[in-house]
C-alpha cells in the first residue's frame, strides 16, 4: 500500500473515530461497544501511521544513497575516449606542418598547490553533512523519542499495566543512565518483567541505541 492510500485509510478511520464520539457525547452511560470499536479504530489508526513512518525512513535513505551517486558522478573525472581503440595506445602523429611551434620565452611557473573545484568541494561538504546528521539519529540522547506512537501504546499496556505515568517515569530515569548495563541493573529493579519476553526485547533494544 502506497503513502497516499495509507493517509487516505488513516484520514477514513479517524473520521469513523470522531463520529463514534459525536453519538455518545449527550449519553451519559457508555455502552460497551463504544470501547471496542474505538479501541479497534485506534489500533488501525497506529497501524497506519507505523507503516507511513517506516515508509518515509526507507524514502529518506533512498534520497540519500541517489544524493552520494551524484556526487560521485560528479568528482569523478571525464576521460576522452578513442574514435580507434588505437589511438588510446598509439596516438596519432601530426604532420610536420600541424606540429605546432616552440613557445618563445621561459616556461610559465607551474603551481604545486592546486585547489580542487569549489563545487567538487560543496557537493562533497553536503553530502558529509546529510551522512553525518544521519549517523547522529542513529544515537539516542532521549529514549522517548526512540517510540513510535505504536510503541507507546503496546508497551504502556503489555509492559507497564497501562499505567502511562509509570512508564513515562521509567523512561526518564533510563535517560539519566550512562550505559546499557546501569540501564539494565535499574529496570531489574523497579520492574518484575520477564527479560525473555518478546516485548520487554524490543523495549531493551530501543535502551541499547542510546549507547551505540
Amino acid at each position: 500500500m502506497t503513502d497516499k492510500e495509507q493517509l487516505t485509510q488513516l484520514t477514513s478511520h479517524i473520521r469513523k473515530l470522531v463520529e463514534l464520539t459525536e453519538q455518545i457525547r449527550e449519553t451519559e452511560i457508555y455502552p460497551v461497544s463504544f470501547f471496542s470499536e474505538a479501541f479497534d479504530l485506534t489500533h488501525k489508526i497506529q497501524d497506519h501511521l507505523h507503516a507511513m513512518e517506516v515508509s518515509q525512513i526507507e524514502l529518506f535513505d533512498q534520497k540519500i544513497r541517489e544524493h552520494q551517486a551524484q556526487i560521485s558522478s560528479v568528482d569523478r573525472p571525464v576521460r576522452r575516449v578513442a574514435a580507434d581503440p588505437s589511438e588510446a595506445i598509439h596516438p596519432p602523429i601530426p604532420a610536420s606542418d600541424e606540429l605546432p611551434s616552440a613557445p618563445s620565452g621561459p616556461p610559465a611557473p607551474v603551481s604545486r598547490n592546486t585547489a580542487p573545484p569549489a563545487a567538487s568541494s560543496s557537493f562533497r561538504e553536503k553530502a558529509e553533512t546529510s551522512l553525518n546528521d544521519k549517523m547522529e539519529k542513529a544515537k539516542l540522547t532521549d529514549l522517548r523519542k526512540a517510540f513510535t506512537l505504536n510503541d507507546r501504546f503496546r508497551f504502556c499496556r503489555e509492559l507497564f499495566g497501562g499505567d502511562e505515568q509509570r512508564m513515562n517515569r521509567v523512561v526518564n530515569e533510563l535517560n539519566e543512565t550512562y550505559s546499557y548495563e546501569t540501564s539494565l541493573t535499574h529496570l531489574k529493579s523497579v520492574t518484575d518483567w520477564d527479560f525473555e519476553n518478546d516485548s520487554v526485547l524490543d523495549f531493551l533494544k530501543l535502551v541499547e541505541r542510546r549507547f551505540l
